[in-house]
């Protein structure tokens, strides 16, 4: 079974974490990437149920489209859902990882121009590192 952190590796590998925009916060958000995964759940936004659903299934990764957090939290008590989410995701060993405006770059974009049938497509605005 392959850790956390090898799935992330290929996650960013297609989608690396250089091409996310300076406001995002795409990565591991939640939860210790060493351990060995036992599946994974992926969705648009992470909310409680889909912590739920996660426990249910018996996964530890949760991999989302959106970030959880996007501003850093100053407690965590439970006083709104992100809160809840955290709490409930370390409660249960669930790991979070986000892959937001790096894999809109690689993939949705992509898949937008073979749809509209466009050619010699290049990138417009290319990261300075990549």
């Amino acid at each position: 079974m392959p850790t956390i952190r090898q799935i992330i590796s290929a996650i960013e590998e297609f989608a690396p974490l250089a091409l996310q925009e300076s406001y995002d916060n795409a990565g591991l958000q939640v939860g210790d990437a060493s351990v060995q995964a036992t599946g994974a759940l992926l969705c648009v936004d992470v909310t409680e149920a889909v912590v739920d659903e996660a426990v249910a299934l018996g996964v530890n990764l949760i991999v989302a489209h959106h970030p959880l957090l996007f501003r850093p939290l100053r407690r965590i008590v439970g006083a709104n859902y992100i809160e809840r989410v955290v709490m409930n995701a370390l409660r249960h060993g669930i790991a979070i990882y986000a892959a937001h405006t790096n894999l809109d770059a690689v993939a949705v974009n992509h898949r937008w121009a073979e749809m509209l049938g466009l050619t010699d497509v290049a990138v417009l605005q290319p990261a300075a590192d990549m």
